[in-house]
């Protein structure tokens, strides 16, 4: 007990109440600001999935857009003799084989090197070390 505390003990608590209500003053501001990040990056994330739905449906339009222009191409190529479909699907798979990778789609140069699989260039003779 303090010297203060002893003769003054009115003031004294209500010295000590006051620290007690501070604390829990700043303690409840730390939380409000805790929940209100929270609430913040909840709506954020909202909005960017908002974002990424959109873009996604955008996508799926362009690509059925494409798909029926390209099955039109095919079909009136083919009916004024100029390629048949599987002349059009051999040639496909060549073009697809051309960028260095069997995937289905055109790949970028550099995509295409790092999806290569290893192939060493050292010939390694059966059972032995290398020198």
């Amino acid at each position: 007990m303090s010297f203060f505390d002893f003769f003054f003990p009115d003031q004294a608590q209500a010295s000590h109440l006051r620290r007690i209500a501070d604390a829990k003053d700043l303690e409840a501001h730390r939380e409000g600001m805790r929940r209100f990040s929270e609430e913040r990056e909840r709506r954020w994330e909202s909005v960017r999935t908002q974002d990424l739905e959109q873009r996604v449906e955008e996508l799926e339009r362009d690509l059925g857009q494409a798909g029926l222009v390209i099955e039109s191409l095919i079909q009136l190529m083919d009916e004024k003799g100029i390629a048949t479909r599987d002349q059009i699907a051999g040639r496909a798979i060549e073009v697809d084989a051309a960028d260095g990778l069997v995937d289905g789609k055109i790949t970028p140069a550099g995509e295409a090197l790092r999806a290569r699989p290893f192939l060493s260039r050292r010939k390694w003779e059966d059972g032995k070390k290398p020198t």
